[in-house]
This record gives structure tokens, sequence and C-alpha cells, in this order.
């Protein structure tokens, strides 16, 4: 069976990822990160962490569109977050927010 880090190199090459290495880092910093929150915001739940992480596998069947509705739909109306991302990205330090929807 492989390791957590073998099965992470696979997805990485799978996706077409270049720089496996700085994934692994950026990953291994944000998991750092939620334990880190989950112990000084939940002291008294010890467990959160694990039981966070255990959930990971469920939540990875959740489809983007979903992701979209719950979270971003208020913020950016119909506009596919792919879209934003994109522009975002593109554009640099100049970006302005032309996907809010009118009040």
């Amino acid at each position: 069976m492989p390791t957590p880090e073998e099965m992470m190199r696979q997805l990485c090459h799978a996706c077409g990822l270049s720089d496996v290495a700085h994934i692994e880092s950026l990953q291994e910093k944000s998991q750092c990160a939620l334990e880190e929150y989950c112990r000084s915001q939940y002291p008294n739940q010890p467990t959160r962490f694990g039981k966070l992480l255990l959930r990971l596998p469920s939540l990875r069947t959740v489809s983007s569109q979903v992701i979209e509705q719950l979270f971003f739909v208020r913020l950016v109306g119909k506009t596919p977050i792919e879209t934003l991302i994109r522009d975002m990205l593109l554009s640099g330090s100049s970006f302005s927010w032309p996907y809010l929807p009118s009040m």
C-alpha cells in the first residue's frame, strides 16, 4: 500500500503538476495551520483535527458546482469560479470585481 506522500506524488503527476515538492510543502503548511487552529479554537476537543482529516475523502466527492453554489453564488452570481480565478490571476494586482451581482 502506498504511503500518503507517494499517493500525493501520483496525484500531482496525474493532474499535470510539475512542482510536486512545492505542492507537498503547501499541503503540509495548510495541514499544520488547520491543526494549530483546531487546537487553539477548540481546546476541549482534542480529536477534532483527526476527525476533520477523516472527513476529507467524502468531501472530495462533492462536485465543484455544488461548492460554488454553497459558498460563492452570493458573491459572484452565476459566474463560474474557474472564470473568476483565471481573471484574477491574469489581471495581477489590478483586479476589480465585475462579477458582483447588482444589489
